[in-house]
């Protein structure tokens, strides 16, 4: 079961490529970014090693039910719905507001954006309110579609004739300067994808152990490499930092002789928008089992029917992205991502020393008996 974790460490990695982290790496490119990636590295896999480690402890539990047991009730109802409300609901309405936008802008611009934001409501409304255990197995098979052509892109980009390692090289001299904390916190997104263990520990059993957790610094690494070098390298130092649609610009300047691909952005467009949806689905879904539990604690990996609670909640999330896209621009959209990521990074460790909390009690608990 270890597996569908790891595909979280990588869809959170990929999805950030068109999504989070590019603009502001690229706005700190020579005031400090380098100094701030390096130290995000440290601080993201220490995070993930220790937070895996931690949910070890606990296998078949959820957050939620670890605080159950050690905590009194009302503070885990608090916590459950501030990492619902504050951290997963968000997280899935900045994503398909933005992603919305950035699809229409280059497919269809002339579309009314309302429609467009409503056709992808509609399939994170209806994945979202499935049951646990449906969500990854939905989550697992785009997973193996998506992943190898996304994959094949990034090398393609990093190998092409028109990448420039000069201006990389240049970029990278800056390391010297210090540290931004914007994009140092920012930057720890990348390494975040363990944290879907909030939900998915419930599906591990008795003895299980996380094998090959190198694999998450690793992903970690190469994607925030990635996400803010290959631009760098196919834009230049100072031009990089005009545009707005960054990394789609950026796969508009590849092209590939690979039979129907031709121009890479289109192709590009429709794999992120397969992973944006994967990333709603999974907050919002998030989101959904946190509020029920916070309710009635009356939650199960295998929900057959779906419980009514499900769609209404995954509605709820649905309307509040029309409301957001009727007060909010992508300009603010931009302010309003930066906000959360530094707000996460805060709450990454309140949860990450509440996780190193119960494990010192369970671990009294085991001596006392």
């Amino acid at each position: 079961m270890s597996r569908y974790t790891y595909y979280h460490v990588l869809y959170v990695g990929m999805i950030n490529i068109m999504m989070f982290v590019p603009t502001m790496l690229i706005r700190d490119r020579f005031q400090g970014a380098i100094s701030g990636m390096l130290i995000a590295m440290v601080i993201g896999s220490v995070i993930a090693y220790v937070m895996m480690a931690s949910f070890e402890k606990f296998p078949g539990l959820g957050f939620p039910e670890i605080c159950d047991r050690y905590i009194p009730r009302w503070l885990t109802v608090t916590l459950s719905l501030m990492a619902g409300l504050l951290i997963w609901l968000p997280a899935g309405t900045i994503v398909i507001f933005a992603f919305s936008e950035t699809v229409r802008m280059f497919f269809y611009p002339d579309m009314n954006p309302y429609l467009n934001l409503f056709l992808m409501v509609s399939a994170g409304v209806w994945a979202s309110s499935r049951s646990t255990r449906s969500v990854q197995f939905i989550h697992e098979i785009m997973m193996l579609i998506i992943s190898p052509l996304l994959l094949l892109f990034l090398i393609k980009a990093i190998v092409n004739d028109s990448f420039n390692w000069d201006a990389v090289r240049y970029v990278a001299g800056y390391v010297n300067k210090p540290p931004s904390f914007v994009s140092m916190a920012s930057a720890t997104f990348l390494f975040s994808g363990h944290f879907s263990l909030f939900l998915l520990n419930r599906l591990h059993v008795e003895g299980f152990r996380f094998r090959f957790r190198w694999i998450v610094p690793l992903f970690g690494c190469f994607f925030l490499l990635v996400t803010f070098f290959v631009p760098i390298g196919f834009h230049g130092t100072v031009g990089v930092g005009d545009y707005v649609y960054l990394w789609s610009m950026t796969a508009d300047s590849m092209i590939m002789e690979y039979g129907f691909i031709n121009r890479v952005l289109f192709v590009f467009l429709l794999l992120f928008t397969g992973l944006s949806l994967l990333f709603v689905m999974n907050t919002w879904h998030t989101t959904i089992m946190l509020i029920r539990y916070s309710i009635n604690r009356s939650v199960a990996l295998e929900e057959d029917p779906v419980p009514n609670m499900n769609k209404w909640l995954a509605l709820g999330a649905g309307i509040l992205s029309f409301v957001f896209m009727r007060f909010v621009s992508l300009e603010m959209n931009q302010v309003i991502s930066e906000t959360w990521l530094v707000a996460r990074f805060f709450m990454e460790f309140l949860f990450l020393f509440m996780m190193l909390y119960f494990v010192w009690r369970k671990k009294k608990e085991n001596v006392c008996a």
